[in-house]
């Protein structure tokens, strides 16, 4: 018997109905069900987050981009397949919205769909690894932040900002685009370094090979500097630390139902091609 994971952002209106369903389905179909512990589904056996995101040949992710962002944390260096289901509006990440669920599970089980490897990028804090699907995001809460970078040893800039993000191109259409940063490709290896709200104009985002190591330093003046790991894990950084960003050794791995396109979901989610009113 096929084993499925199930992880579900449980604060979406109506989540609980919709594991309900998704269980007797996946029984119906002779695949056994792990579900993350919160909701109680008879037919699924309950396992802590964990558990079930790497206890089964795939994974189903429920909620939006934040959730499959969770999954891939929650795998950690076991990466299994996610099939994204987005139970919200937004999302770059989820690979089917919940009106068509049904139909993409079909394909899904009868195993029609492709493997998309994205590459994520580790990094060294307080004697803790890090990794991030989407981004890296440095900065002081409260004031500008001073930070230098190099790139394979060598000073690049200083940057006098909010922030900085070092994003993957998965990351790219997440908020280093909302800070100016371009759209890639997520088959390309690269690191997008986009700095937030940079104090001299002349500073613009950077695309630079994975193949390279990045190193920043933070100089956090009178106050703390923080790194934030795709929104989810923090940790504290003294004055003048200094970091050092690299490829991860692990990829996530997303399922590509058959028909999915990086490009139909930029002209869906971006409105691209659409008329202006």
């Amino acid at each position: 018997m096929k084993t499925w994971g199930i992880i579900v952002n449980q604060q979406r209106p109506g989540a609980e109905g919709v594991v309900r369903e998704l269980v007797s389905w996946l029984r119906d179909h002779g695949i056994r069900p792990l579900l993350e512990e919160g909701f109680r589904v008879e037919g699924a056996e309950a396992l802590p987050g964990a558990g079930a995101a790497a206890g089964g040949e795939l994974l189903l992710a429920l909620g939006g981009d934040g959730t499959i962002l969770r999954a891939v944390r929650l795998m950690a260096g076991d990466q299994r397949p996610i099939l994204g289901i987005n139970l919200g509006s937004l999302g770059f990440l989820t690979e089917t919205a919940q009106d068509r669920m049904w139909q993409t599970l079909e394909l899904v089980a009868k195993g029609q769909y492709a493997i998309e490897e994205r590459a994520m990028v580790r990094t060294e804090a307080g004697g803790k690894q890090f990794f991030a699907l989407n981004d890296f995001d440095i900065r002081v809460p409260t004031r500008l932040v001073e930070l230098t970078v190099s790139v394979d040893g060598e000073f690049l800039t200083r940057y006098f900002a909010d922030g900085l993000l070092v994003a993957t191109p998965t990351g790219s259409t997440a908020y280093s685009l909302s800070a100016g940063g371009p759209i890639v490709e997520p088959s390309m290896e690269v690191f997008v370094i986009t700095p937030i709200c940079p104090h001299t104009l002349s500073i613009r985002p950077m695309v630079v090979p994975m193949s390279k190591t990045l190193e920043v330093a933070v100089h956090g003046k009178y106050e703390e500097a923080v790194l934030v790991a795709d929104g989810q894990q923090r940790a504290a950084l003294g004055d003048n630390q200094k970091l050092t960003i690299s490829k991860a050794p692990h990829k996530a791995r997303l399922v590509k139902p058959p028909g999915s396109s990086f490009y139909r979901i930029l002209r869906t989610k971006l409105k691209w091609g659409a008329r202006g009113e």
